[in-house]
């Protein structure tokens, strides 16, 4: 891994699609924000090495207890993930299979990964596989949330996080043999006073929108 990556992960936000306008906005700030670190790496001593940043989803974006969950198949926090920029999500226990197809007949950028599919992008892997042996040597991100955020050789595992919260985790090479560790990570939660996205609070009324129309379609078939 030659440049140095930033992780932003959420979790367990369970269908709460209110939140998802503020935690866009915040996490743009996040992004925007410098880390500390980076003033010491270079690339040929003078030009600054261009971090890179992952957006991740550790599961239970939706819930079942939540009704444009249930009427959807789990899809509807999905679609707004997908317009907040996520590049994978843990859909394990909660996506049907209808839900799976009719995301992909979308042609949605989010990658949803499972128990049976990881993500490979470039060098770094996703995976909500228990199984890690026999892993490629990437960076493999285990997307299922742990008791504490650690790097095992290659394999990053992630403290778990609530609705409300953003998991960072800042991991840089330490030599030319791409030897990784964690430069930083921390646990932050989502300020009050931060404003909703306006794009992502559109895409959000969209979605109950189609939710509802799709509820009264499925009622009046039964």
């Amino acid at each position: 891994m030659e440049k140095p990556l930033t992780i932003f992960y959420t979790a367990n936000l369970r269908g709460q699609l209110d939140l998802l306008p503020r935690l866009h906005t915040f996490l743009r700030q996040l992004k925007a924000q410098p880390v500390e670190d980076d003033s010491t790496v270079m690339l040929c001593a003078v030009e600054p090495v261009q971090r890179q940043f992952l957006l991740l989803d550790l599961g239970a974006a939706c819930s079942e207890d939540m009704w444009h969950c249930a009427v959807t198949g789990g899809r509807s926090a999905l679609i707004v993930m997908d317009a907040m920029g996520y590049q994978a999500a843990n859909v394990s226990g909660y996506l049907t299979d209808e839900g799976r197809s009719r995301l992909d007949a979308n042609l949605l950028q989010l990658a949803l990964i499972d128990e049976t599919q990881d993500w490979n992008h470039a060098e770094i892997t996703v995976t909500a596989n228990a199984d890690l042996t026999d892993r490629p040597h990437a960076l493999t991100i285990v997307a299922v949330p742990g008791e504490r955020t650690h790097l095992e050789g290659r394999v990053l595992h992630l403290r778990a996080v609530e609705s409300g919260q953003v998991g960072v985790v800042h991991l840089n090479s330490t030599d030319g043999n791409g030897t990784l560790a964690i430069s930083g990570y921390t646990i932050l939660d989502l300020p009050a006073n931060t404003p909703p996205d306006p794009t992502i609070t559109a895409t959000v009324d969209f979605v109950l929108s189609e939710a509802r129309l799709f509820q009264k379609k499925r009622d009046k078939d039964q």
